[in-house]
């Protein structure tokens, strides 16, 4: 039982198991773990397979949201390849897609025409998700485009339709708040990844050493009746992705939060 009035809804990321894994077995330990729904995390569609051929594997559980990747420059390919994917997304009921990517370039800052190129794709593809019922999120990475507070509010002043995919851990790693962001970038918050750091790699939540608050996030959504999905993404583990899925879902029971999905 929750202890707060508002309820937060948690799905888990396939990512741990790579791009092509088994499904029937990913999605059959993501249950096992106890989690009611799933991020896909870049899985090309033909792996994904028909509609039908997806549900059947996902065997009830959710999809919340899902998730891709996008280069600078762009190109009318990736343009129509993450169509695709927000038009397969919008089948499932998904609430959100998260875009990532734009390599940064260790020798120098993305040009002004790069940020340029990177804000214009992603409100085109925004525009084409908010038809379809799926918010399109930027998600600020480390050694992306957009890493900053600076950087995103660079983005948001760019965009109107595109909205954000913030991640603790990513926050935590530039030197810069979580809650901080959380509180900033609340209207155009779409959906939020959480994960930890410790000596150089991901770790389960409550591992880490970068000092993430998950309780005070937790709070912090509760408080402003965040409405979007919180997704727990284990990006890699010394341990197999299933020990990683129970123990990041204990953690979360730990602080007092259900697993179930509301019902209303």
């Amino acid at each position: 039982m929750e202890s707060n009035a508002h309820s937060l809804r948690f799905a888990y990321s396939t990512i741990n198991w790579g791009t092509t894994p088994e499904l029937e077995s990913v999605f059959g330990e993501i249950r096992a773990a106890g989690w009611g729904a799933v991020e896909l995390f870049i899985h090309p569609l033909d792996w994904l397979g028909t509609p039908d051929r997806l549900r059947a594997h996902l065997g009830g559980l959710r999809v919340a949201t899902n998730f891709g990747a996008v280069e600078v420059p762009t190109s009318n390919d990736q343009l129509t390849r993450l169509k695709n994917q927000i038009d397969y997304a919008a089948l499932f009921g998904a609430e959100a897609i998260g875009l990532v990517g734009g390599s940064r370039l260790r020798w120098r800052p993305p040009s002004n025409d790069e940020y340029a190129d990177l804000a214009r794709f992603c409100e085109e593809l925004a525009v084409y998700g908010a038809d379809k019922g799926v918010a399109v999120a930027y998600h600020p990475h480390v050694a992306c485009t957009i890493e900053t507070e600076d950087e995103i509010d660079r983005l948001m002043d760019q965009t109107t339709a595109l909205t954000l995919c913030l991640d603790a851990s990513h926050i935590a790693l530039v030197d810069e708040d979580p809650i901080a962001h959380i509180r900033k970038y609340r209207e155009r918050t779409s959906y939020i990844h959480l994960k930890d750091w410790a000596r150089g790699k991901f770790v389960e939540m409550g591992q880490g050493t970068v000092g993430i608050d998950f309780a005070a996030i937790f709070q912090e959504l509760i408080d402003h009746r965040f409405g979007g999905w919180v997704v727990v993404e284990q990006s890699r583990s010394d341990v197999s992705p299933l020990t990683s899925a129970q123990a990041n879902a204990e953690f979360v029971r730990s602080l007092g939060y259900s697993l179930e999905l509301p019902t209303t």
